[in-house]
């Protein structure tokens, strides 16, 4: 039982604003949680109707010994018992109807495998600034799945049309990735989608809205480039790096000198790591850069200080710079850098 309850965990609510979403509702041998935005459910093997408080439930269900069979049950006084051998808990329930909301919509078909793959790749790279409220997800647009952290902005080729453009939450898709299991199918409904999973579970979330600047993306993602392979010792450096950056979170890379400071040598500030065979130089926020680790096979960092463009399989992205002593950059107030 307790494999259930985490499985609908994560759609449980935070705050108490609304008592019933701070609980699960179990029906017809089924337990849904709802928090607004996203709706989890799975099948569970209890045949009483109620809307227990989920973490005093699961935190009873923790201490329950696997050896012994968990018994459930109301009592007088409009709890919920959770006995097991010698142990004995409860748990609050709410009355009455609550808005927990169940899968509607037409069916999709595509393929999860692939989906699955992509939103692994693509989560770091999902934004969350809160002007840019589309950013905080990942658009599914024809063959392609796109996300941006307005630093870098990714494109994942997937392996046929995703049969309409949708964009799906962060939440929503790191509870996905939590399951770690590949969907079977979907429904949409107006604003809401709903992924299948096998044994009847399910997950649905809201989705946000479509006003990606994709004509841009586009545009920065086409320019033509001459990527060369990137060693992985430039991500070593990296990780040795960033602990010792100055609060400006800059790594300088000046042909295969990597230094937290503009003139680390001369005044022995922070740290320098040498690496063999770059020959570019830039400027980037090092967290950022960090991403890239495990993502980049190729890249062409020439092209500093417009955006660098880097590959890796069936994905490409862009990494924009940051200012520096290095000559001739010059950038514009949306962080895209002009000559």
């Amino acid at each position: 039982m307790l494999k259930e309850l985490k499985f609908v965990q994560g759609a449980v609510a935070k705050k108490d604003l609304l008592p019933a979403m701070t609980h699960f509702r179990i029906e017809n041998g089924t337990v849904r949680s709802y928090n607004g935005t996203l709706a989890i459910s799975s099948p569970i093997p209890f045949d009483i109707n109620c809307c227990p408080k989920a973490d005093q439930l699961v935190k009873a269900i923790q201490q329950c010994d696997d050896s012994e069979p968990i018994i459930l049950s109301t009592t007088p006084g409009g709890k919920l018992r959770i006995k097991s051998g010698k142990f004995t808990g409860f748990a609050q329930l709410v009355d009455g109807e609550t808005p927990h909301v169940g899968p509607e919509g037409d069916p999709l078909q595509f393929d999860g495998e692939t989906m699955l793959k992509a939103f692994k790749l693509m989560y770091p790279f999902i934004g969350n600034d809160a002007s840019r409220p589309w950013s905080a997800g990942i658009l599914l647009d024809g063959q392609s799945a796109y996300a941006t952290n307005n630093t870098c902005v990714v494109e994942y080729w997937l392996a046929a049309p995703f049969p309409k453009q949708i964009n799906i939450p962060k939440a929503c898709i790191k509870e996905m990735l939590r399951v770690d299991e590949a969907p079977i199918g979907a429904q949409i409904a107006g604003n809401s989608i709903t992924f299948h999973y096998n044994d009847g579970r399910w997950i649905r979330s809201q989705l946000l809205g479509i006003e990606w600047p994709l004509e841009l993306i586009k545009k920065i993602l086409n320019v033509p480039s001459a990527p060369v392979p990137i060693p992985q010792e430039l991500f070593t450096a990296i990780d040795k790096l960033k602990a010792l950056s100055d609060g400006s979170n800059r790594i300088y890379i000046n042909n295969g000198l990597l230094t937290t400071h503009e003139d680390t040598v001369e005044r022995e500030e922070g740290a320098s790591f040498e690496v063999d065979g770059l020959e570019f130089v830039g400027c980037y926020n090092i967290a950022m850069f960090a991403l890239l680790n495990g993502v980049v096979e190729q890249a062409d960092f020439t092209l500093y200080p417009e955006p660098a463009m880097f590959f890796g399989g069936v994905m490409r992205g862009a990494i924009i710079g940051m200012r520096s002593h290095f000559e001739g950059q010059q950038f514009s107030a949306t962080g895209v850098s002009t000559r």
